[in-house]
C-alpha cells in the first residue's frame, strides 16, 4: 500500500552545528515528542528551532543543541525543518536512527487536537510507509530511548499507553489500506470514540441461467394474459427482486418482466 504524501509546509532550517550538522541519516524509527507546554502553536517551536536555536543561544551558560525534522502544529499543519536523510537533535542517543516529530498539544492533559491526530496518524504512517517499517513497532515515543526518570515525552502517550496503542493501530490500519484519512478519529479527545475499520461488505448480483424455455410475464402471476413472450434454455438474466407467492415464487428481471422461480426451469447465481 502506497500512501499519499500528506500536504507538508518546508521551512528549512539553516545548515548550523546546533540544529541541522548535516549529518547522513538513515532513519529505522520514527520518535514523537511534545512542544512542552499546551496550547501553544506549532509554529512558535518551529521559529524557536529555526530562528533562536540555529543562530546558538545558550541556557545557563551552555549552548541548546535541538531541531526535530518534522513540527506538527494545532491545526493539524505540519512543517518539516530538516530532510528526512539528515539527522536532527530530537531523540539523543536515537538520532542515529531515529526521524523526530514534535507535535503540539492542548488542554491540561497535554491531548491532542483532532487536526492534530489526523495529522500525526497520515505522517508517521507516510514515514513508515516510505521505508517498509511496522508502524506498531517502529513508532517509537521519546521516552523509550530516554526512560520515564529522564523525561515524559511526549507526556499523553507515556500516561496513556492504551492510546498510545491506539494509535500506532491507526497508523497500521491507514499504511496497510484498511482505513482513509478521513475514517481516522481523535482517540485522545476524551470523547471515547476510536477509529474503525469500515465494513466492505460487497454485495452479489444475484442472475438466472434458463434450463428450459418458458414464459416471461408483464405482471407477478402466471395468468395466461400476462404472458408477453418466452425465453430460450442457455440464456442468462439479471434478477433484482424476488417476488414471494403463494405456490411457487417468481423473479423479477433487469428489464421489468417476471419470470418463474422453479428450478426446473431455471437456476440461480451470483457473482
Amino acid at each position: 500500500m502506497s500512501i499519499v504524501k500528506p500536504t507538508i509546509v518546508e521551512k528549512w532550517q539553516k545548515k548550523n552545528k546546533y540544529g541541522r550538522p548535516g549529518t547522513p541519516l538513515n532513519y529505522t524509527k520514527v520518535a514523537i515528542h511534545y512542544t512542552g507546554e499546551a496550547d501553544v502553536k506549532g509554529s512558535a517551536t518551529v521559529n524557536y528551532f529555526n530562528n533562536v536555536v540555529a543562530n546558538g543561544t545558550k541556557v545557563n551558560g551552555k549552548y541548546v543543541y535541538a531541531s526535530a525534522h518534522f513540527v506538527i502544529d494545532l491545526d493539524g499543519t505540519i512543517y518539516q525543518l530538516i530532510p528526512t536523510d539528515e539527522r536532527c537533535y530530537c531523540t539523543n542517543s536515537a538520532n542515529r536512527y531515529a526521524i523526530g516529530i514534535e507535535v503540539a498539544t492542548t488542554g491540561q492533559d497535554n491531548h491532542y487536537t483532532d487536526a492534530t491526530y489526523k495529522s500525526m496518524v497520515h505522517l508517521c504512517a507516510w514515514l513508515c510507509d516510505r521505508k517498509g517499517l511496522d508502524c506498531k513497532k517502529d513508532i517509537i515515543r521519546h521516552t523509550d530511548v530516554v526512560g520515564r526518570a529522564y523525561k515524559l515525552c511526549p507526556i499523553y502517550m507515556v500516561l496513556n499507553p492504551s492510546k498510545y496503542t491506539q494509535f500506532k493501530l491507526d497508523c497500521a490500519n491507514l499504511k496497510a489500506g484498511k482505513i482513509k484519512t478521513s475514517n481516522i478519529i481523535n482517540c485522545t479527545n476524551g470523547k471515547g470514540k476510536v477509529t474503525v475499520i469500515p465494513t466492505t461488505a460487497t454485495t452479489k448480483t444475484k442472475y438466472i441461467r434458463i434450463l428450459k424455455d418458458v414464459n416471461i410475464h408483464s405482471k407477478a402471476d402466471f395468468n395466461s394474459s400476462s404472458v408477453v413472450g418466452k425465453v430460450t434454455a442457455g440464456g442468462a438474466y439479471t434478477v433484482v427482486e424476488t417476488i414471494k407467492r403463494t405456490g411457487t415464487d417468481m423473479y423479477k428481471l433487469k428489464s421489468g418482466v417476471y419470470i418463474t422461480a422453479s428450478p426446473k426451469y431455471v437456476e440461480v447465481f451470483e457473482r
